[in-house]
């Protein structure tokens, strides 16, 4: 009796049993954090094998060296015993709803455990997934980056925009950020995605619009050029001798740089264009036949009004190679043929009645509205554009407009070919 009424001991028993369930915990945390730190060093292999394949699919457009500079890419963060699963226009969530510009790569992997196995779970498989492609729209062409915008998009009347080989995105979520009035025309495009809506006669669109689409983000967010107050310094009397002009104030030069430093727009008829930048600082008027420079001329619209008036004939190549790259503030990348930083919110008129020629180059102007207008008929089928236009708004009224993706195109050259991770 006394034996069964004797506590001395239960301490070590409780201990003992304590002690099993926190050695246990214990156990299980030290696997669990060697699993997490498998699986980012899978992750980290899976983002690298994934970037690389983007770039060599966007540069060379073959599927079988995409996947073998993924397999490159997972030996090289020494994981030569994982094989990468690459699928290509992926299924995504965080992006625009076409897909065709990204490159998907998984990652299995058995990693082994230690505590855990005495249960008979010797390893666990962790998998992992990344995907990347080129920032922005991808293939599109039409960027309309404005967020709340009506009318965003307006075509009217007997437009005509010709998209074949790229995409249009809208990026304002107004419940008309798309618009189609008239009945009269036709928008042609890979793909038509609008993060809000759309109103008026949509059969315009072919295909239908996508609507409820992810917005794109601006691709030059820090983009904002030449400054003429401070980046043209020396007076210049002969590069722009054979223009016909009004109202310059001085023209002044700085490496590749050419400024406009007038008070109000310039008026320009009959150029060819000077190599580089050509900065105006407060707004031009274009008319005659204006043509690019030898190396290609990216026009600046610093500030005020940018039009081509009736019966101009311009055609613009861009620099293919960066016409400025320092400072930083002033840089400017190859590939942009008409530019208007974000603090210039007036709008660009490159059409207006039979105005016609070709862009080749970017159009950038984030905060500025894009209009075409043909009031007059078009001449010789209207504009042809071989660019991605990146603008606040656009409005095409009646005017016909052909568009071939710059980026698609000339590849390497354009500076919308970075690669990004996107999921």
């Amino acid at each position: 009796m006394r034996f069964r009424r004797d506590e001395s001991g239960q301490i070590i028993v409780l201990a003992a049993l304590g002690m099993t369930v926190i050695f246990g915990f214990l156990a299980l945390a030290i696997d669990v954090g060697l699993l997490f730190n498998a699986k980012r060093k899978l992750q980290n292999c899976a983002d690298a094998a994934a970037t690389s394949a983007a770039i060599d699919y966007m540069f060379n457009a073959s599927q079988t060296t995409a996947r073998a500079a993924a397999t490159a890419a997972v030996s090289g963060n020494q994981m030569s015993n994982v094989t990468p699963t690459v699928n290509f226009n992926p299924n995504i969530t965080s992006a625009y709803h076409n897909s065709a510009a990204y490159v998907e790569v998984i990652l299995t992997q058995p990693a082994p455990t230690f505590f855990m196995g005495m249960f008979g779970h010797k390893t666990m498989t962790i998998s992992t997934r990344a995907v990347a492609g080129m920032p922005g729209g991808g293939n599109a062409c039409i960027i309309v980056l404005d967020p709340h915008a009506s009318n965003a998009m307006q075509l009217q009347g007997s437009f005509d925009v010709s998209a074949n080989n790229c995409g249009v995105v809208v990026d304002s979520d107004s419940s008309s950020a798309l618009s189609f009035t008239g009945a009269g025309g036709t928008l042609t495009a890979g793909y038509v995605s609008v993060v809000g809506g759309d109103s008026g006669q949509t059969s315009d669109s072919n295909p239908a619009p996508v609507k409820g689409a992810a917005a794109i983000t601006n691709p030059f967010p820090t983009l904002t050029g030449p400054n003429p107050a401070t980046d043209c310094t020396a007076a210049n009397s002969n590069s722009m001798s054979s223009v016909t002009s009004s109202n310059v104030g001085t023209l002044k030069t700085s490496g590749n740089i050419t400024c406009f430093t007038n008070s109000s727009a310039v008026s320009i008829t009959g150029v060819t264009l000077p190599s580089g930048v050509v900065v105006f600082e407060n707004g031009v008027n274009f008319s005659g036949t204006i043509t690019s420079g030898t190396n290609g001329t990216t026009l600046d619209n610093y500030s005020g009004s940018f039009n081509i008036g009736t019966g101009t004939t311009m055609n613009l190549t861009a620099p293919t190679t960066a016409p400025v790259t320092s400072p930083a503030a002033s840089a400017v990348p190859a590939g942009i043929a008409l530019m208007q930083p974000s603090t210039n919110t007036n709008q660009i008129q490159i059409q207006k009645g039979d105005a016609f020629g070709t862009f080749t180059g970017i159009i950038y102007a984030p905060t500025a509205q894009l209009y075409l207008q043909d009031s007059g008929g078009d001449k010789s089928g209207g504009w042809t554009l071989n660019t991605d236009l990146i603008v606040g708004t656009l409005f095409d009224k009646t005017a016909s407009l052909t568009i071939n993706s710059y980026t698609e195109q000339f590849g390497s050259t354009s500076p919308l070919t970075a690669v990004a991770l996107v999921e």
